[in-house]
């Protein structure tokens, strides 16, 4: 789940959120963005010549949900596709969790550039934050959720778009005073062994 991921999730997002502005018509809005993602799609696969299958399955969410919106003049499919897409990336991440060291390993080295590989010590580390990333992935599941049944289609948008980096601000911010913590307890064990 990368940033670049996240960007090409978000703009048939933002195309609905500009249609929706300037028509106040949902049927018109949902029909761009899917229209939007397919293009999406097809660009993609005319720039690299291939699909890749996360982005082939979250154009093809925009597409079922929006024409199921659309024949229900009922926009809630559409606006749980986020989610849908963020639970199927948190159970990724749940094997990659649950996956032998070994094969983490074999995985993260496939994704480095050439020459270069991963130290089989830094895979506690990666462990851990695909934990934190899980918790992280929930949060945002659980507010795009909340948002589309209860929330105005103006404030689901912003949760379902530029909310996802927001939310990441409490998990850096955990993160950092841990990592501050740990690198204080380090220096106080060093001062009390010199003396």
């Amino acid at each position: 789940m990368n940033p670049t991921f996240f960007l090409i999730q978000m703009l048939p997002l933002i195309v609905f959120i500009i249609i929706d502005t300037v028509t106040n018509n949902i049927r018109l809005s949902i029909v761009s963005a899917v229209v939007f993602a397919a293009g999406q799609l097809v660009c993609f696969y005319m720039k690299t010549g291939r699909f890749d299958w996360f982005v082939l399955l979250d154009a093809g969410l925009i597409v079922v949900l929006g024409a199921v919106s659309v024949v229900l003049k009922n926009d809630l499919f559409f606006k749980i596709k986020p989610a849908i897409i963020e639970a199927i990336t948190v159970v990724f991440l749940f094997v990659l969790i649950a996956a032998p060291e070994t094969y983490l390993l074999g995985y993260f080295n496939r994704m480095l550039p050439a020459g270069m590989t991963l130290n089989p010590l830094a895979i506690g580390t990666m462990k851990s934050m695909l934990v934190w990333m899980c918790v992280y992935v929930l949060l945002h599941i659980g507010a795009v959720l909340y948002t589309a049944f209860y929330s105005s289609r103006r404030v689901w948008a912003f949760v379902s778009g530029p909310g996802v980096f927001l939310l990441f601000i409490p998990v850096v911010a955990v993160l950092f005073v841990k990592k501050n913590r740990r690198r204080m307890k380090a220096k106080s064990q060093i001062r009390q062994a010199q003396r």
